[in-house]
C-alpha cells in the first residue's frame, strides 16, 4: 500500500511539472510576415490566427511571468496614410484570449506590476483631445480604474508603466522577447 501511494504521489508530481512547464511562453515575435508567433515552454510554437482585414501588429509583449503575451492590432484607415493600432489582443497560457477594443486607437499598453492587468494609453487619431489610461483586468478585459488627462492633470500611479515605454509612433515592428 505504501508502494502504491509513493507512485501515485510521484506521477501526480511529474504530472503537475509537466503541465506547469507547458503553462509558461517562452519567447514572442513578429515574424517576417508581420504575424505573431509564440514559442512554448515546451518548445511547441504556436501562431495566433489573424484578423482578415489587420493591417499588422506591434507592440508585443510578454508578462514578467511568462503566462500573458499581448500585441496591438493595427488596421487600415481610410483618413491617414498609416494603419491605425485598435486591438489590444492578450493571450494567456492555456489558450484564453482577452480582446480589448472601444473604438479609439491604443497608442501605448504596458502590463502592470500586480500582473493581473494591463494599462492602456488611448487618443484620437488626430487633434489637441484629452488622452484616456485604463488599467484593465487580463482575464476580462473590464476596466479597472480610468482617468482623462490634458497637460494640467497629474497622471495617477497606476498609469505610470505606459509612460516608461516607447511610444507606439516608434513601433518596435518585427522582433522577438526572450526569456
Amino acid at each position: 500500500m505504501r508502494h502504491s501511494l509513493l507512485i501515485i504521489a510521484a506521477s501526480m508530481t511529474l504530472g503537475a511539472e509537466s503541465s506547469s512547464a507547458q503553462g509558461f511562453f517562452r519567447r514572442a515575435e513578429v515574424d517576417s510576415l508581420g504575424e505573431v508567433r509564440i514559442t512554448l515552454a515546451d518548445k511547441r510554437i504556436i501562431r495566433p490566427p489573424k484578423e482578415s482585414t489587420q493591417a499588422g501588429v506591434e507592440q508585443l509583449a510578454l508578462s514578467a511571468d511568462h503566462r500573458v503575451v499581448g500585441w496591438v492590432v493595427l488596421y487600415p484607415n481610410c483618413c491617414t496614410s498609416y494603419p491605425i493600432p485598435l486591438k489590444l489582443v492578450l493571450l494567456r497560457a492555456g489558450g484564453r484570449r482577452t480582446v480589448i477594443s472601444d473604438g479609439l486607437p491604443v497608442w501605448q499598453w504596458a502590463f502592470s506590476p500586480d500582473g493581473g492587468s494591463v494599462v492602456i494609453r488611448q487618443a484620437p487619431v488626430h487633434g489637441d483631445a484629452p488622452v484616456s489610461y485604463e488599467r484593465r483586468d487580463i482575464r476580462s478585459g473590464r476596466v479597472i480604474a480610468s482617468t482623462i488627462t490634458d497637460s494640467t492633470t497629474a497622471l495617477p500611479g497606476w498609469a505610470r508603466p505606459v509612460v516608461a515605454k516607447p511610444t507606439a509612433s516608434t513601433p518596435q515592428g518585427s522582433g522577438s522577447i526572450r526569456h
